[in-house]
């Protein structure tokens, strides 16, 4: 499994941006995302953790998908990342 990280900008509105992020994850879905968190890193900044069945789908749909993101629920990617998962402890 492979894993991305991105930062967001936003209102502030962390109920919207929840809401929002809920009607999207049904398209994220579709391109290969298995799994999504959000922590809020700062006032108006998000930072989104998405675990992908594989890294063939990540990187052939994490720019596409960051864009209709961005467009779709009204912030702004400000940085990102994405590597292999080392491990998942629960």
């Amino acid at each position: 499994m492979f894993v991305s990280f991105t930062d967001w900008e936003f209102d502030g509105n962390v109920d919207n941006a929840v809401e929002s992020a809920k009607g999207f994850w049904p398209e994220m879905k579709k391109h290969g995302a298995v799994n999504m968190r959000a922590t809020v890193t700062g006032e108006k900044t998000i930072r989104t953790m998405t675990v992908w069945s594989s890294e063939e789908k990540l990187k052939a749909n994490i720019d596409a998908v960051r864009a209709t993101a961005s467009s779709a629920v009204g912030m702004t990617s400000t940085g990102g990342m994405m590597g292999a998962l080392a491990v998942e402890l629960d």
